[in-house]
């Protein structure tokens, strides 16, 4: 491992690192090998705080949440402003250091496992360009402060089994803004499209009121929506109807035929034939389901 910085902690910073012990059971582990944290902290107006690493052993990541400083990765060096992040897989030399002027306040995280590098993929990593701008993200903050009540919990086995799955959560979040950020909102906004798609739940897809909605033509909008979500904008819209298919399945009592005309759907025949292709089974065994 390579290890956090011995910059000196004052009252209100906070430096765990996971015991050994731990680390090798979590590294063994069946819930917690594909991903385990190994050390975090939170360091605030980190004047004088620097690091240079020649080798590295772990994965890290920084969030400046305030101030400014420099990374230096591969001879370039990196501008790191507050709403950045600092993406270092196991294997990158790399130095850092504080501000003198405006010193940065981090929070941090090293981690380890299986799954590392498919993270790393999910939040578009490049060695060109290890610093993102993800903004001021309170859940992110949320997360890191949930992270760091490991200290408190006695090496308690299923705290840390808790905490890789938390930052499994952390890790797919960033993506989620790292994503935002190269598809700012007016250009390409998701949550709009998609808060779209689910107010037209009853009707069709308007594909050409989407691609309106981001300045582009029908064709390069479908492109466009499948590069990032792996879906195309007919089979994310599909997946939300029957969602809520089986949602009122679940919840209510209305008849195949109601809900289908609810979806949009005149042909309940049709609609069950749809169902049973997205969700392996036909609407009637799916809400006799619930009784078994």
């Amino acid at each position: 491992m390579s290890g956090p910085s011995d910059w000196p902690l004052p009252a209100d910073g906070v430096r765990f690192v996971v015991p050994r012990f731990l680390q090798e059971r979590m590294a063994a582990a069946p819930l917690t090998r594909g991903l385990y944290i190994r050390a975090v902290g939170y360091y605030p107006n980190a004047k004088g705080h620097r690091v240079n690493r020649r080798e590295h052993g772990d994965h890290l990541l920084l969030y400046a949440v305030g101030g400014e400083g420099e990374l230096r990765v591969n001879g370039q060096l990196h501008r790191v402003q507050r709403g950045d992040v600092m993406m270092l897989p196991k294997g990158l030399p790399h130095a850092y250091r504080a501000s003198d002027h405006d010193p940065w306040t981090l929070y941090w995280v090293h981690f380890d496992g299986e799954d590392a590098d498919a993270f790393w993929r999910h939040l578009d990593f490049r060695p060109e360009q290890p610093v993102r701008h993800l903004g001021a993200a309170a859940k992110l903050v949320a997360d890191f402060e949930t992270l760091m009540e490991l200290r408190n919990t006695g090496f308690a086995e299923s705290s840390f089994i808790h905490a890789a799955n938390q930052l499994r959560q952390m890790l797919a979040l960033m993506g989620h803004l790292v994503e935002r950020q190269q598809h700012p909102e007016g250009k390409f906004d998701l949550e709009a499209i998609h808060a779209f798609m689910q107010e037209k739940l009853h009707g069709k897809l308007d594909l050409a009121t989407l691609a309106a909605m981001v300045g582009m033509s029908r064709h390069g909008f479908c492109r466009r929506y499948k590069a990032i979500t792996g879906n195309s904008p007919y089979q994310h819209y599909l997946y939300l109807k029957m969602e809520r298919a089986c949602y009122l399945l679940d919840v209510t009592d209305k008849s195949i035929s109601e809900i289908a005309e609810s979806l949009g759907y005149d042909d309940p025949y049709y609609f069950s034939r749809v169902f049973r292709k997205v969700m392996g089974m036909s609407p009637t065994h799916y809400r006799a389901s619930r009784y078994g």
